[in-house]
């Protein structure tokens, strides 16, 4: 019996310790209500502002990063732009031009049947360079303002102008019966010229995703 009541002693001194430890007792003097007031009120005010600080964080770094994409397509488009002329269709057409100066009728159709191939592919190339471009610009139109969307609008259009030169460069180099009647350095300005427009049209558009980046 004595044993039992020790442990009802026991029990009740560890139960009232808990109690006593918890940190809402520790307001002595509070009432419940008052206690409930320190306790939960702050923690229904913060919590709501910090995960809306966190979700405008996450949006500003979603937004940033399908900026730095969309302006890593514009560099390769660049870059693929310049290979294509520089280190691509020179070789092209030198072993064309050292084919078709043979005299044996059937290597010149095949030289000049495998140049058309090749320079087709370049073709393809620039194309294909321009339709990443333009599916870029869908989807950061689907996060820009009307002003962005103004802007990339003319960038889109200097892209579309830019590929369709520089095919006519390809065309005009690729075909030896125009060299006598046309001049490649028109051909080759007017390219130029849609390509600077690019680059300004590139510029704007990078100067106004840095204000909306900004603003968040």
């Amino acid at each position: 019996m004595l044993e039992d009541e020790n442990k009802k002693v026991l029990t009740k001194y560890i139960a009232e310790k808990e109690m006593n430890e918890s940190p809402c007792h520790k307001q002595q003097g509070l009432a419940p209500t008052e206690i409930s007031k320190q306790w939960e009120v702050p923690v229904a005010i913060k919590m709501p502002r910090v995960v809306g600080m966190e979700k405008r964080e996450c949006r500003y770094d979603e937004k940033r990063q399908q900026f730095v994409n969309y302006f890593k397509l514009l560099d390769e488009f660049h870059r693929k732009n310049n290979e294509i002329f520089t280190l691509q269709f020179h070789p092209i057409m030198n072993r064309f031009l050292a084919s078709n100066s043979t005299k044996d009728i059937t290597a010149r159709y095949s030289a000049i049947t495998e140049f058309n191939s090749e320079v087709q592919s370049l073709f393809n190339q620039l194309y294909e360079e321009q339709q990443k471009v333009i599916s870029g610009t869908y989807s950061i139109r689907s996060i820009s303002s009307a002003r962005l969307d103004e802007l990339l609008d003319k960038l889109e259009s200097a892209v579309e102008k830019s590929t369709a030169d520089a095919a006519e460069v390809l065309k005009f180099m690729a075909t030896p019966d125009l060299w006598a009647g046309q001049s490649l350095a028109t051909t080759l300005e007017k390219a130029e010229d849609s390509l600077q427009f690019v680059l300004t049209s590139r510029n704007a558009v990078r100067s106004w995703m840095k204000i909306e980046l900004d603003g968040k």
